[in-house]
């Protein structure tokens, strides 16, 4: 039940229908769930700041090798080309069609670098917990949030695979190392993104 004249800083609310909650302290690897729909409020992990820093550089390194690496190879009629996934951007330049090209490099490279590279350094900051790191901690949370749904890369894995099935009964397709480890990014980014709550990095900060 909510008690009465409780700090803001007490309280949660249900993202799924608003319903005000008093905030409790949990064990680790405990839950809290909305009294009224059931949805979870959040949890708490203890490992969870060590665990998102090694996957998010992992994903750095997958990052790399999925863009340098050779994507896959298309053989019609023996006449074989392999592709480089940030040949892409050099492919939509022939185009001349600059919004495509601007388009392509922001959400198939900028973009994605950049949100992996502001979670390094946030979870850098609250996992070494240095003051004048951890100072920027709030700034970079709240601009993770603002950029990290422009990070698409799972629509273009999509997209990919759409082609890939509409191109297999007319070419041989292979597919190498950079395809595999664009899977693996996109796999480690949405486990990531749904074990790691922003409820609990704004706790991590609130305690630094």
């Amino acid at each position: 039940m909510l008690k009465q004249n409780l700090p803001v800083d007490d309280l949660i609310a249900c993202h799924s229908c608003d319903l005000l909650h008093d905030r409790t302290t949990l064990g680790d690897g405990e839950k809290a769930w909305c009294s009224r729909c059931g949805s979870l409020l959040y949890r708490t992990n203890n490992n969870a700041i060590e665990m998102s820093l090694a996957l998010t550089i992992a994903s750095l390194l997958l990052f790399l090798f999925a863009h340098l690496l050779p994507f896959l190879s298309i053989d019609i009629d023996g006449n074989k080309s392999t592709i480089y996934l940030i040949s892409t951007i050099d492919s939509l330049s022939q185009l001349d069609n600059i919004l495509m090209v601007i388009a392509g490099a922001l959400f198939l490279v900028v973009i994605p670098l950049g949100v992996l590279l502001l979670d390094l350094l946030l979870l850098s900051a609250l996992y070494s917990n240095r003051r004048p790191l951890t100072l920027f901690a709030r700034q970079l949370l709240l601009l993770i949030g603002r950029v990290a749904p422009w990070n698409m890369l799972e629509i273009f894995l999509l997209g990919v695979l759409v082609t890939i099935v509409k191109l297999a009964s007319i070419a041989e397709i292979t597919l190498h190392q950079g395809f595999w480890a664009f899977v693996a990014l996109v796999m480690i980014n949405l486990f990531v993104s749904t074990t790691l709550e922003p409820e609990e990095l704004w706790q991590a900060i609130d305690k630094h």
